[in-house]
This record gives C-alpha cells, structure tokens and sequence, in this order.
C-alpha cells in the first residue's frame, strides 16, 4: 500500500466509476483497475462491490477510506511543512466556516491568507450548523480548522473559546429594534418569526428557552438561508432571529434594525484536530481569525461581541 494506492482508491470510491475516475486521475483505465486490484492484495480484502450499475465502497472500503483520507491530509501537511523551511509556503489548508460570519470574518480573512500566501490553496466550507458538520469534517480530517457554535467536542478534537455575541431580533428599519434595548424572550411568541430550518443551534437555542417558559416561536417563514432570512426581514416580511454578526454589515447602511435577545447568546469555538495539529498556514489562518475578530470588535463593527480565550495583555483591557 503506498501514498499513490490510497489517492486512486479516494478518486474512485467518490466518482463511484474507474471509468471516470481515470479520466479525473489523467491515466488509463486498466492501469487504475490494477492498482485497486495490488491495493485489494496487499490488504486481502475486498474494498468495493462491484456490478452492472456501478460500484460502491464494501464495509473495509468504508474503514478504508476513513482512514486514508486522515493519512493524506497528515502526509500532505508534512511535505508542505518540510518544503516551507525552505521558500514561500506551499501546500493546502481547509476551513468551515458559518454562513452568519462571511461579512465579518470569512471574506476579509480569505483576501488576507491570499495576499499573505499565494501559493497555498485555500479551500473554504460555508453552511449552516445541521448542513454543514464541521466537527465531523475536522474530525475526519475534512477540514483543517473550524469555527463553530458551542457543543460537546469530539475526543480527538481540540476546542478553543474564540467569540461571544447575543441572538438578536432583526427586523426593518423604523421598527423600533435597537442594540441597545434587549427583546424579551417571551416577545418571539407573539411576533411572525423568520426561523432558520432545522437543525439549526440558533433557532433550536430559542425554541429550547422558550420551551421552559411555557412558550414557542410564531413561525410565518422559514428557510434555509440566512441572506433569505435577512432580506424577507429587511422587507418586513417578518423578524430573523440570528446572531449579532449576521446583520451588522446591513445595520450599518441602515437597511435593518436590531435587538439583542435577552439572556441568548451564541459562543463560538475554533475547533482542529488533536492528533494532526495545524499546519505553518494553518496556524496562521487561526491568528488571523483572531485578529480580524478582535479589530471588528474594537472599532465597534461588531458591536456586543466578546473576544474569548487567552488574550495578550494589550487585547485583555478592551476584549
């Protein structure tokens, strides 16, 4: 079994065709069959199911490919680390990342890790907490870094406190949401809610608050999509319940109005694996998560959040 083996064996169980495996991988058909065939051998089992329709992962192809995919990323992290000590960084780096954090953050931190390296391909995940598993990616070994919402971590993930910030209530502008006077809870009962579909950390945090006191949510729309959920509020089709940092960007130009919810917050975590660690770029792209938080937050865009975690003592006065 060898570090080419395992690469073809990846392509082909995610086309779930040799055939077009071998025109992704540039290479013959027969010669992939028989590198499967030499991987099958030398680990004397049967990795795929194979018949007229296609074929699909057996349950060794299954352990196979959890495995493989961990082994590439640690193999490619450690030639990348090896080649940087001598030039400009090179090799790959995977982040997931929040759809409520793209303004804010996401962006803002892709244009700064390309400028600061141009020769690192930089993959970016988005999707909302329930569609996207980001502890499941970094775990699998998907994903290098992650920032997610509160939750138990894996065993073999590391998690660090980062962010801070309330639900809020956004709605249009006149309609007298303002971040400086919190929304009671009970309050959502009574007004036509855009909910986030489930599972979704957010609206589940509500509903489960809610709950206790005897209430629920007045659901009028629901979606999947937090620009959807900000533009039908921003229209007055109802009122969004998302995070601060959802809505700042629309608050400054003054298409929204916002409140926090009283006693919801939302604290997020940068999450990596335990075992593999980060990368020189990997642990760049943290830093500069933080920075870039910390600058947000300083300057007022993004207003009621904390920065978490172990501060340098010029930050620890203002964060």
């Amino acid at each position: 079994m060898n570090v080419r083996q395992l690469r073809f064996f990846l392509q082909v169980a995610e086309l779930g065709s040799v055939t077009r495996a071998a025109e992704v991988l540039h290479i013959a058909q027969p010669a992939l069959s028989r590198q499967i065939r030499s991987l099958e051998e030398d680990l004397d089992t049967t990795l795929f199911h194979r018949s007229e329709r296609g074929i699909r992962l057996t349950e060794s192809g299954e352990s196979l490919r959890a495995s493989a995919m961990g082994l590439l990323r640690h193999f490619d992290r450690v030639r990348a680390e090896v080649r940087d000590l001598s030039g400009s960084p090179r090799g790959e780096l995977t982040i997931a990342m929040p759809p409520s954090m793209f303004e804010m953050l996401t962006f803002p931190a892709v244009e700064r890790f390309r400028t600061d390296f141009p020769n690192v391909l930089l993959r970016v995940f988005e999707g909302a907490s329930g569609v996207l598993d980001a502890w499941s990616m970094v775990g699998q070994g998907k994903a290098d870094l992650a920032v997610v919402a509160s939750g138990e971590p894996l065993a073999s993930l590391e998690a660090y406190p980062f962010v801070e910030e309330p639900m809020c209530l956004i709605g249009p502008p006149g309609c007298g949401l303002d971040l400086s006077t919190p929304v009671a809870l009970e309050r959502l009962s009574t007004l036509p809610i855009i909910a986030m579909s489930r599972p979704n950390v957010g609206r589940m945090a509500i509903e489960s608050a809610l709950a206790e006191r005897g209430a629920s949510l007045n659901i009028a729309l629901e979606v999947n999509a937090r620009q959807l959920a900000l533009s039908a509020a921003q229209a007055g089709l109802g009122y969004a319940t998302l995070a601060v940092c959802s809505g700042c960007e629309l608050l400054e130009q003054g298409k929204v109005a916002m409140a926090p919810i009283e006693g919801l917050m939302v604290s997020w975590l940068l999450i990596k694996s335990r075992e593999q660690g980060l990368s020189q770029v990997g642990e760049r792209m943290r830093a500069a998560l933080r920075e870039l938080a910390y600058e947000r937050i300083l300057d007022g865009r993004w207003p009621l959040a904390r920065l978490k975690g172990f501060l340098p003592p010029e930050l620890s006065a203002v964060c």
